[in-house]
């Protein structure tokens, strides 16, 4: 099967995020920046540009046939975090809309499914 992108979504408020999205969500920003925030505060429309990923965060799943593999936040226009489907474990990070992985057998399936994560878009996406 082919490595590829599906249910892509803006993320634009807390209330959209299941339990386990909100941890990913809150890990992707400690990475980003290193400021452990709570969720809240980086999709608040009023927040600090630096640290509010609002109107620059969205979602996607990568799966291969019907096995989900991957869970793929974009934020920031050009960053983004990667991590093992249904998990808190990062495996990826987007950096300057470049895919850093040190895992070889990871990075070849995200570079397979990579053209269908850009192809979803984001708000605002660059990756």
């Amino acid at each position: 099967m082919t490595m590829r992108a599906v249910d892509h979504r803006d993320i634009t408020d807390v209330e959209q995020l299941n339990a386990l999205e909100r941890e990913q969500l809150r890990i992707a920003g400690v990475r980003y920046d290193g400021e452990d925030l709570p969720v809240e505060d980086r999709l608040d429309p009023e927040g600090d540009e630096e640290t509010s990923f609002h109107g620059f965060c969205g979602t996607c799943r990568i799966v291969d046939g019907p096995a989900h593999r991957y869970d793929v936040w974009l934020y920031q226009v050009d960053s983004g975090t990667v991590f093992r489907a249904g998990t808190t474990e990062a495996v990826a990070d987007v950096i300057q809309a470049g895919l850093e992985c040190h895992d070889p057998g990871i990075a070849a399936e995200l570079e397979e499914a990579w053209p269908s994560v850009r192809a979803g878009g984001g708000p605002h996406s660059t990756v």
